[in-house]
């Protein structure tokens, strides 16, 4: 299986573009370096070389800090079955750069602002159908001591875990702890493609791009003033639900759900938003959700993407839900496999906790994720 990367790494904010596409992008620096950039394999264990397909199209410069990334456009072609494949674009946005930073002020240091959208002319800068601009954000920037905001700044470190296969992007951003114990967040994203039901709906090419991010800013209920994406009642703006491209019949960028396995709650209980102060999903028994006695392993679940009206259209890749109780923060989980050719797959786990995110409209708003980092054969 050598369709998938896995990399952990320290970045800061004022480096994190470059380090994103320097991980993804399969022509960057250099198409000299392309080969690179595929995904590495183990020829000892069958695997054979797949091309990474992720494209670095365009890149905005700071307009005072010349030398610094602001913003990248990136290229994903997709595949999906055999031979069905589709163009998506992603942009990355750091909203701080266009004005001088000063240590100590809320600036939008630990922020990206992602949008996902079709048909790029990089010659002219335009595109079709962009969704809404998604906040990602790792650290609560509002957060004070004494009135005063913390040392973190867009010089600090931020922990990056991503697993980037030819689809999609999933990664969990962290802002450093050691900054300060209090405001950091460790914060989920996903953007690409996701599982179709294999034989079922592997024709879904056209409108299967998914993008959700975590924050702690809270999510917009409407378009901002003069916003044109209008795209209806229930269109997703990505941090508390799952904004798929296109549904069945081509409406864009509207809210699709988690859901998976989990064990009942109690009945009629709701969780308590303690930020915003709205009843969202269900709360389990807080105190407890062991190993199963009868097997001595957590059972983990897939998180299924679905549409109130649609339905069930397939589940995140590589990427599952997992139990928050009795478990820490980066452990690595080993799940055997059968029916693959290779026999187990270990898993690394996050307690994301941002106040938005995708978790929120789902049955078990405490579920935290995991994912994959390797295959063992």
């Amino acid at each position: 299986m050598a369709d998938f990367k896995y990399v952990e790494l320290i970045s800061t904010g004022e480096t994190l573009l470059h380090d994103i596409c320097t991980e993804i992008c399969n022509n960057y620096p250099d198409e000299a370096n392309a080969k690179l950039k595929n995904f590495p394999f183990n020829s000892a264990s069958g695997e054979t070389e797949e091309v990474n397909t992720w494209e670095l199209v365009k890149t905005e410069f700071d307009t005072i800090k010349t030398t610094q990334m602001k913003s990248v456009v990136l290229e994903c072609t997709t595949k999906i079955g055999t031979s069905t494949t589709k163009k998506f674009y992603v942009k990355l946005t750091q909203p701080y750069w266009g004005t001088t930073y000063a240590a100590g002020v809320a600036k939008d240091h630990s922020t990206l602002r992602i949008s996902v959208f079709e048909n790029y002319d990089p010659i002219d800068d335009t595109f079709d159908f962009e969704s809404h601009t998604v906040t990602y954000e790792w650290a609560d920037e509002n957060f004070k001591v004494s009135n005063a905001f913390t040392d973190r700044t867009i010089y600090s470190p931020i922990y990056v875990y991503l697993n980037l296969s030819r689809n999609r992007i999933a990664m969990c951003l962290v802002g450093d702890p050691a900054v300060h114990f209090q405001d950091y967040k460790k914060s989920f994203m996903y953007v690409g493609a996701i599982k179709p039901f294999k034989d079922l709906n592997e024709f879904d090419v056209n409108g299967n791009f998914l993008l959700t991010a975590g924050s702690v800013s809270a999510e917009p209920t409407a378009p901002a003033a003069g916003d044109i994406r209008q795209y209806g009642m229930y269109a997703s703006y990505g941090n508390t639900t799952l904004s798929m491209f296109r549904t069945r019949s081509g409406i864009l960028h509207q809210r699709h759900y988690p859901a998976f396995i989990t064990q009942a709650p109690d009945p009629a209980v709701s969780y308590t938003n303690s930020s915003t102060g709205t009843n969202s999903g269900l709360e389990l028994e807080v105190n407890g959700f062991n190993a199963s006695i009868w097997t001595k392993k957590y059972h983990l679940s897939p998180i299924y993407v679905v549409h109130p009206y649609d339905g069930y259209r397939g589940s995140l890749e590589n990427v599952i839900a997992v139990s928050k109780n009795n478990i820490l923060h980066q452990d690595e989980l080993i799940v055997d496999v059968t029916g693959k050719t290779w026999k187990q797959e270990v898993y690394k786990y996050f307690d994301h906790n941002t106040t938005n995110s995708f978790m929120n409209k789902s049955a078990n708003v405490r579920m935290g994720l995991a994912i994959l980092k390797e295959v063992r054969y």
